[in-house]
């Protein structure tokens, strides 16, 4: 009996552990995503999902908010002055932030962290280029680094989500080296990657194992959510498929936020008609905006009041969407000097009002602009339609081989955008003004705003030139794509940000069964 006893003591005794440890591991969360990252390491991570992973793996300085407003990270302030010229962004960095291997987290890890990302000789970063603008780091103390610039842009603070802050033992430093060569500080380690699954494992106890798997299909991804095989599902779905879940599927939750993304109407600004200004309202009339997100979208979408969404709050414009309106689109094509012929379609002298809309060949595009097409023809504008493969538009659309063409614009995280796009020294090859447009007051506002130190001056300066913008219809604004992440209802601590961010992962809670 003794004997007896004393195995039972035993294995309880050593039962205990296991028990303990097993409730501190929370449980394992499955997340669908569209599409396999293309490059897990930082140096070279260019695509959505390889972004989005790494921001999980490791720390930047500083990130963005859901209002996309700027937030520290491994910094716990900063602070911007001017010397000179010379634009310095002054960082003081969180106490006690340790790499994976154990050792802390200091100021010289972000000094040599920029050397990794604009090392053009060995690693080769994909974003060299861009951070090189940081001419020098200065070390005041362990806790505390500048980052030196010679000039003032809105882009330096921008793009400091790029720079991850990491360590890397010397023989490793090589181009093309992998994310098993780099050590983090983030809360998440890669323990697996394969073409179709990645697993991040926790760093710290109690936290959730994260398992991506690569869903292509959304009929499977239905059928996994159905299952419960997928907790969460980050991938793209279309309009249609998501109604249908909606509709069909129990126990699932959609959490929906207006993106900073933008779906919009490229127009030639040199093509006889579309250089007045009252053609281009005329057309943006003619489009039902509302319909099309109802029906065509499933209301999968926000419409546009200009360039910028809600996220992007001190730039929003409230109401400022043009309605469905044929009437007025009329009267400015009367005032304009067209005449209806007799097969309904505008004439100004001998000339119709034909245009070429050229667009992707992606099936939900072009369902898109065959419902414009038809509500433009109704109101008297000809329209032929050009579907081309991705490379022939894109190609196209850079060249500025358009009357109108549908696009997008994903990624941008503030009005500093709008050089690039519409500035007349961003002509191609120069940067993206494909519709060359051109307007000196409104390059006048962007140039000052681009060397504006002051935030409430160079907002002003922004908000003046995207009135311009709106008001000369340099794009013709459609809508902005929601961000919808799909998930089971036992998931808790959802908050979805505009920009796809996969942070917010960090705080939910997985109370499934």
């Amino acid at each position: 009996m003794q004997f007896k006893q004393l195995i039972k003591t035993f294995l309880i005794n050593s039962l205990i552990p296991f028990l303990f440890i097993t409730n501190l591991s929370a449980k394992s969360i499955k997340i669908a995503i569209s599409s396999a990252p293309s490059n897990l390491s930082p140096f070279y991570a260019t695509d959505a999902n390889s972004q989005n992973i790494n921001r999980l793996i490791h720390l930047t300085l500083t990130d963005f908010t859901k209002k996309m407003n700027f937030e520290c990270r491994l910094c716990s302030s900063f602070k911007e002055r001017m010397e000179g010229k010379k634009h310095i962004i002054n960082f003081k960095l969180r106490d006690n932030v340790k790499f994976w291997d154990g050792t802390k987290v200091s100021a010289v890890d972000v000094y040599n962290s920029w050397e990794y990302f604009t090392d053009t000789n060995f690693i080769k970063s994909k974003f060299a280029l861009g951070l090189s603008r940081i001419k020098d780091v200065r070390v005041l103390n362990s806790n505390e680094v500048e980052l030196v610039y010679d000039e003032y842009n809105p882009d330096n603070l921008s793009d400091l989500a790029l720079l991850k802050i990491v360590k890397i033992d010397k023989k490793d430093v090589a181009n093309n080296i992998g994310y098993e060569k780099i050590i983090g500080a983030g809360p998440y380690r890669i323990s697996k990657s394969t073409e179709l699954e990645v697993v991040l494992s926790p760093v710290a106890e109690g936290a959730s194992e994260l398992i991506f798997k690569v869903v292509k299909d959304e009929t499977t991804l239905a059928l996994k959510l159905m299952n419960k095989e997928i907790d969460l599902s980050l991938a793209t779905v279309s309009p249609r498929k998501n109604f249908w879940l909606k509709e069909n599927v129990k126990d699932i939750s959609f959490h929906n936020v207006e993106g900073t993304n933008l779906i919009y109407l490229g127009v030639n600004h040199k093509n006889e008609f579309l250089k007045d200004l009252k053609v281009r309202k005329a057309i943006s009339l003619l489009i039902p905006r509302e319909k099309i997100i109802k029906y065509k979208l499933k209301n999968t979408a926000t419409p546009a009041s200009s360039f910028f969404s809600e996220a992007f709050s001190f730039l929003h414009v409230k109401d400022g969407e043009d309605p469905y309106d044929p009437k007025q689109s009329e009267l400015l094509l009367k005032e304009a000097g067209f005449k209806k012929g007799e097969d309904g379609i505008w004439e100004k002298g001998s000339k119709k009002l034909a245009l070429t809309f050229r667009v992707s060949n992606n099936k939900n595009t072009i369902e898109t602009v065959e419902t414009m097409k038809d509500f433009l023809k109704k109101g008297g504008v000809s329209i032929n339609i050009s579907v081309q493969e991705w490379g022939t538009f894109y190609r196209n659309l850079k060249q500025g081989n358009f009357d109108l063409a549908i696009g997008q614009w994903v990624g941008f995280t503030g009005p500093a955008i709008l050089r690039f796009v519409f500035h007349s020294e961003s002509i191609p090859p120069n940067g993206a003004n494909r519709g060359f447009y051109v307007n000196k007051e409104f390059d006048s506002f962007i140039d000052k705003a681009t060397t504006e130190l002051d935030e409430k001056k160079r907002n002003n300066y922004y908000k003046k030139a995207l009135e311009i913008s709106n008001r000369e219809y340099s794009y013709i604004n459609l809508w902005h794509p929601n961000i919808i992440w799909i998930g089971r209802k036992c998931l808790k601590n959802l908050d979805v940000q505009p920009n796809g961010s996969f942070l917010p992962l960090l705080k939910m809670v997985n109370d499934c069964e």
